[in-house]
């Protein structure tokens, strides 16, 4: 009896140690969650890095759009431009698709725009100012620019009390007298149709200076 209650002390001391001796975890403890979210964090900014790359080479891919610089002086309807040989007046700058004279009260030509096309109309007055005739196409050059960068070269057509123009290559201006000329620019039609920028560039001939008209 007494090596009963023995063993039954010592079985009962050992459940008592091994229950001290158990372990138990620690409430609290997200460390697994928290390396998760920092392996996400990692991956969304490398994601981030990699985007920022792309959109970096993309725009690095694209022209810049550039536009044509007006160098000259401003003018407009009305003024006038003296050089040593003329003083050209500004009448008016107009598109039409039918070019008229002055003077329309009897038989005259005109200069009517092809079907797609229109005419950027420069109407000047011109004094020769000079001793020497001054031929009609060697007053000045007139280029029109479209949309920044669409040119356009003008032809002058002399105004004639006969028959409404004449040619300039043919014509001349007395000393002191004055005569109209017309620089015509022949254009697509397009141009009429929308309000991109327009202006035109005039250089005198005899001159380093040059004028921009802007019509808009």
């Amino acid at each position: 009896m007494k090596k009963f209650f023995y063993h039954l002390s010592i079985f009962v001391t050992a459940l008592f140690l091994s229950g001290c001796s158990s372990t138990q975890s620690i409430p609290g403890d997200n460390s697994a969650e928290v390396a998760s979210l920092q392996a996400q964090v990692k991956a969304l900014q490398d994601e981030n890095a990699a985007l920022k790359e792309q959109i970096s080479s993309i725009t690095a891919s694209i022209p810049e759009e550039t536009s044509t610089p007006q160098q000259g002086t401003a003018i407009s309807e009305g003024d006038t431009i003296t050089t040593e040989y003329a003083e050209i007046t500004i009448n008016k700058v107009e598109l039409s698709y039918d070019v008229l004279p002055d003077n329309t009260s009897g038989f005259y030509t005109h200069y009517e725009a092809d079907p797609g096309n229109v005419y950027i109309h420069l109407d000047v007055d011109v004094k020769n100012i000079g001793k020497h005739n001054l031929k009609c196409d060697d007053i000045l050059s007139a280029t029109a620019d479209y949309n920044n960068g669409y040119t356009y070269s003008s032809f002058a057509a002399p105004e004639d009390s006969t028959t409404g123009f004449t040619y300039a290559n043919i014509t001349s201006i007395k000393p002191l007298d004055t005569r109209g000329i017309h620089y015509l620019f022949k254009c697509p039609q397009e141009i009429a149709e929308n309000e991109n920028p327009l202006f035109i560039t005039i250089e005198p001939a005899s001159s380093k200076d040059s004028y921009i008209f802007t019509i808009r």
